[in-house]
């Protein structure tokens, strides 16, 4: 089951974004022109940054399944390996991810992202309005294929329910209403009140972006046994009995980070 939004709605949105230089303000500039290398990319830690932290040691039974599991260590790796629509700078303050750019409704009840035209998993495969959508309605819908039999802890605490729940007060208990392709490159987020830390919580490390075939065709995505497509700066390259190893992803959009990350286990 797909959630899907209004046609109407959109269509709406879309002609007030045009039309009107006050209806739909930008939030961010895009970091980068459609044709060009991304003058930011995430911040990310390296390999030496890493080993004076003793932040390479870790527990064994890492899942790395971000969205289903709140284990520490699993998150510490995922954070390496996939990215989001959006990423926190040292400040806290949003910014640009695999969304290059986003505007928010006068009312802020819809969110319309524009992802960038490079964003692609490590296999290669472009990172599409179409995929963001399942990812969230994975999340999001306990009736969609993909969400499983997992909780979605941090989904629940942070959105506080999931698609057809409602409270006492009969109104939905969640605050997303929906997500929804607009166009090629566009995808729209429509909350049913508002939320103005939506763009913070969209950072969190539960929130990337998963190859969804992946997490279709492997009921236990996220173990050692699985083949784990990454959509950030690092690739496994190596997961031994003795520990993990994280190589520069060749087909990430932003800056290659240099060297192998090494993690030990506990």
């Amino acid at each position: 089951m797909t959630t899907q939004l209004p046609t109407s709605r959109i269509l709406t949105f879309l002609l007030i974004c045009l039309f009107s230089l006050t209806a739909c303000q930008p939030q961010t500039v895009a970091t980068s022109a459609p044709d060009s290398q991304p003058t930011q990319a995430p911040t990310v830690p390296t390999a030496a940054a890493a080993s004076s932290e003793n932040s390479n040691v870790i527990n064994a039974n890492i899942t790395l399944d971000p969205a289903l599991t709140q284990d520490a260590d699993s998150l510490k790796v995922s954070q390496y390996l996939y990215d989001g629509l959006v990423e926190l700078d040292s400040s806290g303050k949003p910014q640009p991810a695999l969304a290059e750019s986003w505007v928010v409704s006068d009312d802020q009840l819809d969110y319309i992202f524009t992802l960038r035209a490079n964003a692609a998993f490590s296999d290669g495969t472009p990172i599409t309005p179409d995929i963001v959508a399942d990812n969230f309605n994975r999340w999001f819908d306990p009736q969609n294929p993909l969400h499983g039999n997992g909780n979605y802890a941090t989904w629940q605490n942070i959105f506080q329910g999931f698609h057809g729940e409602k409270g006492a007060d009969k109104r939905p208990k969640s605050q997303v209403d929906g997500i929804q392709k607009v166009d090629f490159n566009t995808v729209l987020i429509h909350l049913n009140r508002l939320e103005p830390k939506l763009l913070t919580y969209l950072a969190d490390p539960a929130f990337a972006i998963l190859k969804t075939d992946a997490l279709a065709a492997d009921s236990k995505y996220g173990g050692r046994n699985s083949k784990v497509i990454s959509s950030g700066p690092y690739v496994i390259s190596s997961w031994t009995d003795a520990g993990l190893t994280l190589s520069p992803n060749p087909k990430y959009w932003g800056t290659a980070p240099q060297g192998d990350l090494k993690f030990t286990w506990r």
